[in-house]
């Protein structure tokens, strides 16, 4: 039924309303009440991308993005050499939304950080990325994830030692 329009669901039930004929089973009431809460469901998505505010709705960390900017390798293991990506899954549309990625090392300090601006429309995904000219060092990250100021979403990873 996924494939089948919600406007071509919504005719059948009225024609299947207004023909008189109404089935009062059990099924036939929980099909039209999936149905309305189907419609209802979509309803709620489309005001929630049409929304002037901004909600994350995932963020992934990965060795690997492609380019829809989602995470296509995800991981919390990483080797001193390799870039560290961050897809964030957003749903809105507010005029313009800014985040940044800062990473820090396991004492606390910032040890690089990244920023991008973009002008969201519905469902979005952002990529920020890091990379150390010489390499990470073996240990522990932690990645802190702010939209417009306020922080989103940590993760955490760890560069493994080089084998």
């Amino acid at each position: 039924m996924r494939n089948l329009g919600w406007g071509v669901l919504a005719v059948l039930v009225a024609a299947s309303v207004g023909c008189g004929a109404q089935d009062t089973s059990p099924a036939a009431r929980a099909a039209a009440a999936a149905a309305r809460d189907s419609a209802a469901r979509a309803d709620s998505a489309r005001a929630r991308e049409a929304a002037p505010t901004l909600n994350v709705t995932n963020v992934m960390i990965g060795k690997r993005v492609d380019q829809a900017n989602r995470v296509t390798e995800p991981t919390f293991q990483f080797a001193p050499n390799e870039t560290v990506y961050v897809s964030i899954g957003t749903v809105g549309s507010p005029q313009s939304a800014n985040f940044e990625a800062r990473w820090t090392n396991q004492r606390g300090e910032r040890v690089d950080s990244s920023k991008k601006s973009i002008q969201p429309s519905g469902r979005n995904q952002t990529v920020l990325q890091a990379a150390r000219p010489k390499g990470w060092a073996p240990g522990a990250y932690r990645i802190t994830i702010y939209a417009d100021g306020d922080s989103v979403d940590t993760k955490t990873f760890a560069v493994q030692k080089p084998q």
